[in-house]
């Protein structure tokens, strides 16, 4: 990933405003404007302005003036927030352009808030023509074509692939179309070179295909898959817009422990999300465990976990409402300390990052002590978490709605997969991608600064004490 320039923000953004003193003026005017009349008032005497109505004045004038102050000063503090995450989402397709909300605020000069937001555009824009000139060729090609990622999810599928096997979308399972049985051995084959079969489609028909496996740089795995393209004669399909996911076939890094030193745009980084039977961190069950790595604000999804857990109880109606996970989906599925295992090896050198994290973490150290095993390292209290709640109350303390899915939309991010345990990962995980230039922007550079941050959240901190977690 592209890392934010360090010499384009200042270290200490909190500090440093180019228009403050503009604005200390401007509130200080409109301040000493109401305020000397006030006490203008109390010179005349009560003939003139009763005392208390003077008082009043004065008081207000210099209310209203604190008010244009601080309102002038989130607006900016709110739009520099908003261009950090521009910039990085300019070289980055992966993070959403900002919602640029600060033009909404009092104070705020809706004229820059605009040009701000077009320059972001113009440069996204940019940025993504020459995998729009790629997409044309893949798409225009005549030989059926899919990308399939290490994990089994669909890459890429022209259209004569799509023609061929149907409409499988890229994020999709490759297993949807095509028959586990006989594609699986073909891919394994594929490993030591190209190699051709004969693989049932799972209408049934049998499909002469290809595959190949990627050249394995460390980042990335996966396969390529095609059929022979149709007979002479037969009509070419019209070059389309080709959807992708190619970041599919990228893997995680293999980068030194995460410690407080390590710069946040490096941060090896685990989103970690759980669903649950209630809320009682000692007594309520785990039902489904997700989670994804990311490296920085870049997130692998080649590397993720999204399994059901038994608990061996019972799964109440109000839980069920909320997840949508019940009894009978679990039958089968393995208890909840193979989920423990599966995270800590997940975790291993990494942060955990989650949206009310404390909580999370409290259950899991039950299931483990449940099971009789040693509660790993990673999940004991004080440990290198990083909790989104609180960061989001601290870089916006003026804003009172702290749900994921409404900072989601305050960051421009679009929401799916909500109540689910890979869905909420995945959005906890474009938030904090999101929070990283925020962050960087105010002098945040590395893991110890994050954790200190978050760790002033003082409301925040007490509520989910008193909580349990």
């Amino acid at each position: 990933m592209p890392v934010l320039p360090r010499n384009v923000l200042p270290r200490d953004g909190l500090a440093r405003d180019e228009n403050r003193p503009a604005l200390i003026a401007a509130g200080l005017l409109a301040a000493g404007g109401l305020a000397g009349a006030g006490w203008a008032g109390l010179a005349a005497g009560a003939a003139t302005l009763p005392l208390g109505l003077a008082l009043f004045a004065g008081a207000s004038g210099l209310g209203l003036g604190l008010w244009i102050i601080r309102s002038a000063a989130r607006a900016g503090r709110r739009l520099r927030g908003d261009l950090a995450q521009a910039l990085r989402a300019a070289t980055d397709p992966d993070l959403p352009l900002p919602a640029f909300a600060a033009g909404d605020l009092p104070g705020a000069d809706g004229r820059l808030v605009a040009l701000a937001r077009a320059l972001a555009e113009t440069a996204r824009a940019a940025g993504g023509r020459g995998d729009a000139r790629l997409a044309a060729l893949v798409a225009a090609l005549p030989v059926p074509l899919m990308g399939v990622g290490a994990t089994g999810l669909v890459t890429l599928v022209n259209p004569a692939m799509a023609a061929l096997i149907g409409a499988v979308m890229p994020g999709t399972s490759v297993y949807a179309a095509l028959a586990r049985e006989s594609l699986a051995p073909l891919l394994a084959a594929a490993g030591g070179g190209m190699r051709r079969a004969g693989v049932h489609h799972v209408d049934g028909r049998l499909l002469d295909l290809t595959a190949v496996q990627l050249p394995a740089p460390a980042a990335t795995a996966g396969w390529l898959i095609f059929a022979d393209p149709p007979a002479a004669g037969m009509p070419v399909l019209p070059a389309a817009e080709l959807p992708m996911a190619l970041a599919l076939h990228d893997l995680a890094p293999d980068l030194p422990p995460a410690c407080d030193a390590t710069p946040l745009d490096r941060l090896p980084v685990l989103s970690l999300d759980l669903e649950t039977t209630g809320l009682e961190v000692t007594t309520d069950r785990m039902v489904s465990a997700g989670a994804v790595c990311m490296v920085g604000g870049r997130l692998f999804l080649a590397d993720v976990l999204d399994m059901l857990v038994d608990p061996g109880g019972p799964v109440p109606a109000a839980a069920t409402r909320v997840h949508g996970i019940d009894r009978a989906m679990l039958q089968g599925a393995p208890p909840p300390v193979v989920a423990v295992e599966r995270l800590t090896a997940l975790a291993a050198g990494r942060v955990v990052v989650g949206h009310n994290i404390g909580f999370d973490l409290a259950v899991l150290r039950a299931e483990a002590a449940r099971a009789g095993r040693a509660v790993p390292d990673w999940l004991e209290p004080g440990g290198p978490a990083l909790d989104t709640l609180r960061l989001a109350a601290r870089l916006d303390p003026d804003r009172p709605e702290l749900d994921l899915e409404a900072i989601a939309h305050r960051y421009g991010i679009a929401v799916s997969g909500r109540h689910t345990a890979l869905g909420d990962a995945l959005l906890t995980a474009r938030v904090f991608a999101a929070m990283i230039p925020r962050l960087v922007e105010i002098g945040v550079h590395d893991l110890g600064a994050a954790r200190r941050f978050a760790d002033a959240a003082g409301a925040v901190a007490a509520a989910q004490r008193r909580a349990g977690w």
